[in-house]
């Protein structure tokens, strides 16, 4: 068989194809619980800080007073308003809403008690990392939770990262591989990329639709590094 030159024009096209679906594939790792690595397409992208530190905190959808599994885990962007709100995070699913989206204001959880972690009846909470490596660093293999409980992987306790077939966004179970294992302090701060631009009258960005929270790990601070782990879609 026969196989003729490609002309300008359809290479032309081919090339644009190739690039649209290596852009796709980067585009669909880039997802909740996913850490930066080399070559990602936010790489190196400029973050801002929340004008307030946002919180870990969960709607108590279980029993009562007691932090378990039917309770859906959010970061609260808002700390003053102890209730779920527009453009929390979701750090576990809801319903059809998958771990990792923001609240929308026609959602079912909208307005919903939240509880804080670390009060005088609940428990203290926050993100740490498993040292897979046994370096004591924190590196790019190394699964991070949010830690019920700090110090050791307790039932209850949510993935933010995937671990051995488990999903970012599931739930330690008593029998569960990681269940009582060691973490260690994960470095770094709560910010998020200003996907739209805005900022208010004072020139600080503004949070809303559509920006993506991280977890910055490292310096420089405010700019997406590796490491960096994206915790909304």
């Amino acid at each position: 068989m026969r196989y003729l030159p490609l002309g300008r024009a359809a290479l032309s096209i081919l090339v644009l194809a190739l690039v649209a679906t290596s852009a796709s594939s980067a585009n669909d790792e880039m997802h909740y619980g996913s850490k930066v690595v080399v070559n990602d397409l936010d790489e190196s992208r400029a973050l801002s800080p929340f004008y307030m530190g946002p919180e870990f905190a969960f709607w108590d959808g279980g029993i009562v007073g007691v932090f378990d599994r039917d309770d859906v885990v959010y970061i609260n962007i808002d700390p003053t308003d102890d209730v779920v709100s527009e453009n929390d995070i979701r750090l576990t699913p809801f319903g059809d809403l998958p771990a990792g989206s923001q609240v929308a204001k026609a959602d079912n959880d909208i307005g919903k008690p939240l509880t804080k972690f670390g009060t005088a009846t609940t428990p203290r909470a926050e993100l740490r990392f498993l040292d897979a490596g046994g370096d004591r660093a924190y590196n790019l293999e190394d699964p991070i939770y949010l830690n019920v409980v700090p110090g050791e992987i307790n039932p209850n306790d949510v993935r933010i990262t995937n671990y051995k077939g488990f999903s970012a966004g599931s739930r330690v179970k008593d029998d569960d591989p990681d269940n009582g294992l060691k973490t260690s302090t994960l470095p770094g701060m709560l910010s998020f990329f200003n996907t739209n631009g805005n900022i208010n009258n004072g020139g600080y960005a503004i949070y809303d639709r559509g920006d993506i929270v991280y977890m910055d790990t490292q310096y420089p601070f405010y700019v997406v590094t590796i490491n960096d782990v994206r915790l909304s879609i």
